[in-house]
C-alpha cells in the first residue's frame, strides 16, 4: 500500500524491502501480497505493476489488515460494510436471549463483550474519518441493541471519542510506542495543550492525531 504523488521512488523502496528480506532470511510469499494504490488527484496516472521476485502482485481496491478493512479511497466504507454485516447477525443472537429470558444484567454483559466489541472494533482508527452515511449505519444498530436491553446505549460519536483520547493519553505516558515522539513534538512549552499538527487536506484532519489533539485540548 502506497500514496501517489510522494516524493519517493515506489520500485526504489520496494527493491530495499526484498533486499532486507533476503539478508535477514525472510521469506515473502508474493502469492498473498496485494498492492493497493492511494492517490486522492483527480487524473490519477497508469499504475505501474510491482513485481517481485519474477511475479507481478496483483492491484487491488480494499485490503484486510489485523481484521480492518482499507481502501483506496481511504473512507471506510468497506469496513463499515463488514462491520455492520457483524452486528446484524450478533444482535438476532442478543434478541434471541431475550426471547428466552436471559435478564437485563446478562444481555447488556453480552452486548459489551458480543456485539460492541464487533461494530467498535478499531473504531480509533475510523470513528472520525467515517462518513455520515456510515456513521448513521453503525449508530441504527447501536439503536437496535438499546431497545432489546431497554437502556440507553453509547453511540459511535462517544465511543471513539472516548477511546482516542484514552489511546493519546496512554502514547504520552509510553515513551516506546512509535508515536510517542510525534505527541511529544506538539507539547505546548506555555500551557498543558497541544500544538494542533497543520493538515492541508481533510483526511488529515479527521484522521487519529489531529481528532485526539482537539478533544485533549477541549478537556485540558
Amino acid at each position: 500500500m502506497y500514496l501517489m504523488g510522494t516524493n519517493w521512488n515506489t520500485g526504489e523502496v520496494i527493491k530495499d524491502f526484498v533486499d532486507w528480506c533476503g539478508i535477514n532470511h525472510l521469506h515473502i510469499n508474493t502469492s498473498k501480497t496485494k498492492e493497493m494504490v492511494i492517490d486522492f488527484r483527480k487524473k490519477s496516472p497508469p499504475i505501474t505493476l510491482v513485481n517481485i521476485q519474477g511475479l507481478d502482485i496483483d492491484t487491488v481496491e480494499s485490503y484486510k489488515y489485523l481484521g480492518v478493512h482499507l481502501n483506496n479511497k481511504l473512507d471506510w466504507s468497506v469496513n463499515t460494510d463488514v462491520l455492520y454485516g457483524k452486528g446484524q447477525s450478533r444482535l438476532h443472537l442478543l434478541r434471541r436471549l431475550r426471547s428466552f429470558g436471559v435478564c437485563r444484567t446478562l444481555l447488556k454483559t453480552l452486548y459489551d463483550t458480543v456485539v460492541a466489541s464487533a461494530i467498535f472494533y478499531a473504531v480509533v482508527c475510523w470513528g472520525g474519518e467515517c462518513t455520515d452515511r456510515d456513521r448513521n449505519r453503525v449508530n441504527k444498530l447501536v439503536r437496535r441493541a438499546s431497545s432489546v436491553l431497554g437502556c440507553c446505549l453509547d453511540s459511535v460519536e462517544v465511543v471513539s471519542e472516548r477511546r482516542m483520547l484514552a489511546k493519546l493519553t496512554s502514547i504520552m505516558d509510553n515513551t516506546s510506542h512509535p508515536l510517542y515522539e510525534t505527541v511529544r513534538y506538539l507539547s505546548s512549552s506555555f500551557s498543558s495543550r497541544l500544538i494542533h499538527p497543520h493538515c492541508k487536506e481533510q483526511h488529515y484532519r479527521r484522521s487519529f492525531i489531529p481528532t485526539a489533539v482537539r478533544l485533549f485540548n477541549d478537556t485540558a
